[in-house]
């Protein structure tokens, strides 16, 4: 089996280092080549400066002294044989670069920082996680500043009870890689006729998975956010997954995707793979 072909993103920021001594510490239970990514932002270079070039010059030469340096520092940190290299692109959009460079390589895991941000900056900034987890296929792990590598021994599979298997397909060769429980979890305001027979449905697809460390909970609540942080809480979660989809017109206006709020609430990190990817069930 080829190695997985691992993305880590990087702003040379405290947050991006958490995010890559992350994936370094993951490491030792894959087998996979890292490459460690830095956007660099043009945003303020004057574009009718007459020595605009060198100036982009200059920023991607810093950049690259400073990507070999966390080279050398992961290189040391390592405890498996893992390849690490470095790449810096200039460029004014991260997520379309970011995107362009994963499909272009063939990224199977892009792994970046998150932070929280208000209210106001959810609905109108978005944030360059969620632009990240929106625009590309692979699928993001999304690491908060204080989180801290600790195997994934409990996986939050946050569901909505649509096209499980092949949620489920996805999911457990992941969960396998760590020896991780998969408490699969699906909220709603209320029971009726038609969770009942979604649950019955999942139930049994749960039970005829190759896979032993399942289990399968309903719970009622009206805020989907929070009961699944108090879930999280509960079932001591070390990772949060789910999968998203294309935001339409209004949920792109009013922010109510379930999957951004969740990324920004930075409880511990969250896996988010790409609904789009999945052959969806007619």
């Amino acid at each position: 089996m080829a190695a997985l072909k691992i993305l880590i993103l990087t702003d040379f920021s405290d947050l991006s280092k958490v995010a890559i001594n992350y994936g370094m510490k993951m490491a030792g239970k894959l087998d996979a080549e890292f490459t460690i990514l830095n956007v660099v932002r043009l945003d303020g270079v004057p574009k009718s400066h007459l020595k605009m070039k060198q100036i982009e010059r200059s920023l991607v030469t810093i950049a690259e002294e400073e990507g070999q340096k966390l080279v050398e520092e992961c290189n040391q940190q390592l405890k498996s044989k893992a390849k690490i290299t470095f790449k810096a692109i200039k460029s004014h959009k991260v997520a379309d670069t970011v995107r362009r460079f994963a499909e272009a390589t063939k990224i199977n895991l892009i792994i970046m920082g998150s932070r929280g941000a208000s209210s106001l900056k959810k609905v109108v900034l978005g944030g360059t996680t969620v632009s990240v987890i929106d625009v590309c296929d692979a699928p993001v792990l999304a690491i908060p500043g204080q989180a801290e590598f600790t195997n994934f021994k409990n996986v939050v599979y946050a569901s909505d009870l649509k096209n499980v298997q092949k949620e489920l397909d996805t999911i457990i060769p992941f969960a396998r890689i760590f020896g991780s429980t998969i408490h699969m979890v699906h909220v709603v305001e209320a029971i009726d006729k038609n969770v009942d027979s979604k649950r019955e449905e999942a139930a049994a697809l749960v039970q005829k998975a190759d896979y032993a460390k399942i289990s399968l909970e309903i719970v009622i609540d009206d805020n989907v956010p929070v009961a699944i942080d108090k879930y999280l809480k509960e079932k001591k979660g070390d990772v949060l997954t789910t999968f998203t989809h294309e935001l339409n017109l209004f949920e792109k206006i009013f922010a109510r995707s379930v999957t951004r709020k969740l990324a920004y609430q930075g409880i511990i990190p969250l896996l988010t793979f790409k609904r789009r990817s999945v052959k969806l069930a007619k």
